[in-house]
């Protein structure tokens, strides 16, 4: 099922006073930490002629990226995730992958995993094989995160985003993370499926925020920060 994803730029002051009234409505996500954060680092691929990064650029009606996900650095959740988006509608497709399977992609040893049972892993073989998709950045943040207790519903607050393109290995401890934009900045985003509540779609036109296409993706391959 695609879901909708309202996105906007804010900066901390503003996403501190609205972390205060959503606290109220929902709960952290449980994989926060004694401060309600936790880091989220992405590895995300690319073909040969930029696709995703340019599908992004033009707006793209239909595009897709494949991108491989850690918490707080831990190899106990590895993720591979598809992201499919048709119009102003997103999908993620995800599986768990194993250290192993993990190391093998990097090293681009994709062929032991060609006949795996998960049909995500077979189409990410395929597109590495015939797209040459290789590692292109990672993104790292910290996400503030709240689940509203009705329905789907998501917001995540991201502050520090950071980018490496040189070490592309989410497990790497001399990796040099450079800052993405200014500090100030925080990527508010509310991901739902149907309609957005009430209650939360209340706080959003109270705060006067202006929705914006945002990929964090994009800021990071190219530099060029939302406003």
């Amino acid at each position: 099922m695609y879901r909708n994803e309202l996105k906007y730029m804010i900066n901390r002051q503003t996403a501190h006073i609205m972390g205060r009234k959503i606290e109220k409505l929902c709960k952290l996500d449980s994989h926060s930490n004694a401060d309600g954060f936790y880091q989220v680092s992405s590895l995300y691929f690319d073909d040969f002629a930029d696709s995703a990064l340019n599908d992004n650029l033009i707006g793209q009606i239909a595009r897709k990226k494949y991108r491989i996900r850690v918490y707080n650095r831990s190899d106990s959740y590895i993720r591979l995730e598809k992201k499919s988006k048709v119009n102003k509608g997103g999908k993620k497709d995800s599986l768990a992958l194993t250290r192993d399977q993990y190391q093998q992609i990097l090293e681009g040893d994709y062929k032991m995993l060609w006949d795996s049972q998960s049909s995500l892993l077979r189409e990410f073989c395929i597109d590495m094989a015939s797209r040459k998709l290789r590692p292109k950045v990672i993104v790292d943040y910290e996400r503030k995160s709240f689940v509203y207790p009705y329905g789907t519903v998501r917001i995540t607050f991201d502050h520090r985003i950071r980018y490496e393109r040189n070490q592309l290995d989410l497990f790497e401890e001399e990796a040099m993370y450079i800052p993405a934009g200014d500090a100030d900045q925080v990527i508010l985003e509310v991901k739902f499926t149907g309609f957005l509540p009430g209650p939360i779609k209340m706080m959003i036109q109270q705060a006067n925020l202006k929705q914006q296409s945002i990929s964090k993706y994009t800021i990071c391959r190219t530099g060029e920060v939302i406003q």
